[in-house]
């Protein structure tokens, strides 16, 4: 799934161990005070006066998607945050909802434009803090709000400014943030929420009307973290009847100041669901884990082959300590996971050559496309034949060294990738077949953090 999110992959997750009073505090009801902007219309253009914003949350956060973070220790990236959707859509699409940023990192709203001509779109809708992922299914899109917020809202793209509902992603008895990640949809009546600060995924309802009736069940995963119980769970796809999660596994270590220190040791597994039963499927793996050991270390987001329902995953490694205390290492990678015998392939490794690889999209059986960083605000677009490994454009369509954000196939099969400038922040829609321009650019208002697609 980073991020908005994955450009904070440079920077360290902190997290606080806070009370379970203070966690619940903010939200979990339907009846929260939700605050959204002016809702502002804008042409196909870009053009429009752009609305102001909102109220920009409380940035308290501190992170578009990497969960905090101020740059200090850990080096590894922690949270990793949001590529968006793992898929196209599921359906025929008919908007891309961008999860937009402010070039500050103290703010985010939604920004929902039409996926073909005229582009017309609405801005500045559901303002919050930065640290934010949305995901839609059918005609509804929900807007997580992650690290120490906790909360989700479900909203129409006919009528965005409306709350159908609100929840935390807490429970009572939760005394950390448990960090919603990723939301993903069995249909419009099953979903699983994954958090990556709590071992157990829920199970909910999509079409719930209030917060009591949205989570229905629950899936404990603790048992791939033997050292503090929390396998950070980032990502989620379903492939037919199964729900394959990953997790990162990293090592929580405290610190003095009551914050944590992540660090990227261990390989990442994949705990494989029954959507029939909501019980694990022992993969055959070796070891007393159920699930799929993958050949690379801290992967951050991943996208589903539907045409060989293989996942490709992204593991960015491990960055280092910023403090010097401990070196990066190069142990990401493309990893290919066979979904039918959960068989693994390391497709392409990490290098310093290479940089981090820290998204994957795969477009059909001979394009694919990957981002890769050797900097803050540094990434390259990489396309390659995901049968293979092998690349065939190093920095397609010119993006080299540039702020690229997220990447994600459109429903006309084309990619689209956000691109961070703060001046000029904009959406370009690329032809897979030549890497040239399948439509205008859509200047957004914000950055453009994250693309879904709903109806």
């Amino acid at each position: 799934m980073s991020l908005l999110e994955k450009s904070l992959t440079w920077r360290l997750l902190l997290v606080p161990v806070l009370a379970g009073s203070l966690l619940l505090a903010g939200c979990g009801s339907d009846n929260d005070d939700v605050t959204d902007g002016d809702d502002t219309s804008i042409d196909g253009d870009g053009t429009g006066d752009g609305g102001d914003g909102g109220d920009g949350g409380d940035g308290g956060d501190g992170g578009d998607g990497g969960d905090g973070g101020d740059g200090g220790d850990s080096g590894d990236g922690g949270d990793t945050g949001d590529t968006g959707d793992t898929s196209d859509t599921n359906g025929t699409a008919g908007k891309a909802i961008v999860t937009a940023i402010a070039s500050d990192w103290t703010s985010s709203a939604v920004e929902i434009y039409n996926t073909t001509e005229p582009r017309d779109g609405l801005i500045n809708l559901n303002p919050g803090v930065s640290d934010t992922a949305v995901r839609a299914y059918d005609d509804k899109y929900f807007v997580i709000r992650k690290f120490l917020s906790d909360s989700i809202t479900a909203h129409s793209t006919s009528d965005p400014s409306t709350v159908i509902f609100q929840s935390s992603t807490n429970d009572g008895t939760d005394t950390r943030s448990g960090n919603p990640h990723d939301l993903v949809f069995v249909d419009s009546q099953k979903a699983y929420l994954l958090r990556y600060g709590n071992p157990v995924v829920w199970v909910v309802n999509p079409s719930a009307a209030t917060a009591a009736e949205f989570k229905t069940g629950e899936i404990d995963l603790g048992a791939y973290d033997s050292i503090d119980g929390i396998p950070e769970a980032a990502a989620g796809v379903i492939v037919d009847d199964r729900l394959f999660v990953l997790m990162q596994r990293q090592e929580r270590v405290p610190r003095d100041d009551g914050f944590e220190n992540f660090i990227p040791e261990r390989p990442a597994y994949i705990a494989v669901i029954d959507t029939t039963t909501d019980t694990e499927i022992d993969t055959g793996s070796d070891g007393d884990l159920k699930g799929i050991q993958l050949p690379a270390i801290n992967p951050v987001d991943l996208s589903l082959d539907t045409a060989t329902n293989s996942i490709f995953v992204a593991a960015v490694g491990d960055y280092g300590a910023f403090d010097g205390s401990r070196d990066p290492a190069f142990t990401g990678g493309v990893v290919v996971v066979d979904t039918t015998d959960y068989s693994t392939n390391l497709l392409i490794d990490d290098t310093e050559d290479t940089g981090r690889i820290t998204a994957v999209e795969v477009i059909d059986a001979n394009t694919a496309y990957m981002i890769t960083e050797t900097g803050f605000s540094s990434a390259t677009l990489v396309k390659f034949n995901p049968g293979t490994g092998t690349v065939i454009t190093t920095g397609a369509a010119g993006y080299t060294a540039i702020d690229i954000r997220d990447i994600a196939k459109g429903p006309a099969g084309n990619l689209w990738v956000g691109l961070g400038d703060a001046v000029n922040p904009k959406i370009a829609i690329l032809n897979p077949a030549d890497d040239t321009p399948a439509a205008a650019e859509i200047n957004t208002t914000l950055i453009p953090g994250a693309i879904t697609f709903a109806k």
